[in-house]
């Protein structure tokens, strides 16, 4: 059952990847609309099966929230109907992790909808320079006459006088109910109907684990010709020569180092706890692998239907998309020969940044460099959005919001935990210490170890569905690095007592030198 629907699955994704071309191709805004939720409900039905209803059930019920409750609770009441919706899911469906791959994403999308229609942004979308990732290695050059391994290569452009197929799909006039504008002036200008809400919970590109892309996101792509521009098939190429060589390495990992042996007494009884500990490495490695091979492929679907590409100067984020420069956006949606001017990429689809993987030096950076549309989610809508407290109240509810939606299981909790206090000690230890001045080498080196120890730890949540054996494993390594954590709490707390018993001592000494002056 497994093996057949580990077929289904990937088969799937090729498949969307091989009706790219066609779908591309489709310049009626409302037939390719409607082509690709078509296409998403069929691969629904064929990875979910019987469970299929449950999807129709968590899109009509947000349905219903988004069009009947008041807009000031309806993102709250969308993501509490859909995060229980996941929880039962998790607890009363007995199929495979795919299944809950797609009902998480369309969850994203559900919610995601809520608020942006109920939060509206005023004025253009928010520049975050801090967070916006680099797209050296994904440019696609319009200008380049000679197309290299990582250029998209131009169409000849139109004589003057003659509009563009492109042009004719941003002009014509469709029956469709996308709003006509491109940019985030209003955030959402047209409230979308329950039409267009089961099409964009249910669209084909992005459905199989991500990226996720907004509502604004999915709307601009009927409108932006840009994926038409060039040849986007070099892009998708290079995915796949990734993801080959990508599933090459997780096979050979798999037959060296089984997981099944955290199944076995013998693990436990002839092995020493830094054995058992250090075999988490190669298993944290397969891991990131199979990941980032689902990524690759689900990437590539985008690519193959140009959905995601946009000016390098707009400077696109994952999960939101263009960060700037809007006019010059809606100058090239309406002017062909503006579009061809400029130079193109997919950075709005990025899913991972290797480097902050690898080397960090601290969790947030690794955090942020892992599934990035996912953080960009859960960054926008639970951190920024969900209530205005403090911010270690908003870390901690964005972590909970992240646990039930990922499954609150005992490997959850226990990663999302550990995770939390993990970054809540580094910006403690950041905040004591000379971090980021003469000592920064010292103290990166050190943050970088730790989140390695700490990520090595946590691999058997990641790997390992059943919660006593996690347990059991703990406990044989007697919860190592959570005494670690503890130990590291104290420290703390030590230095803020001395600290600030310190500068009680300073302030009384220098108010007594004023008494005797």
């Amino acid at each position: 059952m497994c093996l057949f629907s580990d077929l289904i699955y990937y088969l799937s994704l090729l498949t969307c990847m091989s009706l790219g071309g066609y779908y591309k191709k489709i310049e009626d805004r409302e037939i390719k609309r409607n082509y690709g939720a078509g296409l998403g409900i069929l691969i629904t039905c064929l990875i979910c099966g019987q469970y299929t209803v449950h999807s129709i059930l968590m899109v009509w019920g947000n349905i219903v929230i988004i069009k009947c409750c008041d807009k000031r609770y309806m993102h709250h009441l969308s993501l509490a109907y859909t995060w229980m919706y996941l929880i039962y899911l998790r607890y009363n469906i007995d199929s495979t992790i795919y299944v809950f791959w797609l009902h998480q994403t369309m969850a994203l999308r559900l919610v995601g909808l809520a608020f942006e229609l109920c939060t509206p942004e005023k004025g253009n979308r928010p520049t975050i320079t801090n967070k916006v990732p680099s797209s050296k290695n994904v440019n696609l050059s319009i200008k380049s006459e000679k197309p290299s391994s990582n250029t998209l290569p131009s169409k000849e452009s139109n004589p003057k006088g003659q509009q563009s197929s492109s042009d004719k799909t941003v002009s014509g006039s469709g029956k469709s109910s996308l709003p006509k504008t491109v940019g985030d002036h209003n955030s959402v200008s047209i409230e979308p109907s329950a039409i267009d809400i089961i099409a964009y919970a249910y669209y084909f590109i992005g459905l199989h684990k991500g990226p996720y892309y907004r509502w604004k996101t999915f709307i601009e792509h009927f409108k932006t010709p840009f994926g038409v521009l060039g040849d986007c098939r070099i892009i998708t190429e290079q995915k796949l020569k990734k993801a080959f060589i990508c599933t090459i390495i997780y096979t050979l990992l798999q037959i060296k180092f089984p997981s099944t042996v955290y199944y076995e007494n013998e693990f436990y009884t002839s092995y020493g706890t830094d054995f058992r500990y250090l075999y988490n490495i190669p298993q944290l490695l397969t891991y990131v692998l199979q990941y980032q091979v689902v990524m690759f492929l689900c990437s590539a679907v985008c690519t193959e239907t140009g959905f995601g590409v946009y000016p390098t100067k707009t400077l696109p984020m994952p999960g939101h998309g263009p960060t700037t420069r809007f006019s010059l956006l809606e100058l090239a949606i309406s002017k062909e020969e503006v579009a061809l001017e400029q130079e193109f990429n997919f950075a709005m689809l990025k899913s991972f940044e290797n480097e902050k993987l690898v080397i960090g030096p601290r969790m947030r950076d690794t955090l942020r460099g892992w599934d990035m549309s996912i953080r960009y989610w859960f960054w926008a809508h639970t951190y920024k959005n969900i209530v205005r407290t403090s911010k270690e109240a908003r870390s901690a509810l964005s972590f909970l919001a992240w646990t039930v939606w990922c499954g609150p299981t005992i490997q959850q909790l226990i990663i999302s935990s550990t995770l939390w206090v993990h970054l809540h000690l580094e910006n403690e230890y950041g905040d004591l210490y000379d971090t980021n001045m003469t000592m920064k080498m010292p103290w990166d080196i050190g943050f970088s170890i730790m989140r390695m120890f700490c990520l090595i730890y946590l691999t058997p949540c990641l790997i390992i569905n059943d919660s006593s054996v996690v347990l059991h494993y703990y406990h044989s390594i007697f919860w190592v690095y959570h005494m670690v954590l503890f130990f590291l709490i104290l420290g703390a707390l030590c230095v803020n007592k001395d600290r600030y018993h310190t500068d009680i001592t300073t302030a009384s000494n220098g108010n007594d030198s004023e008494n005797n002056l």
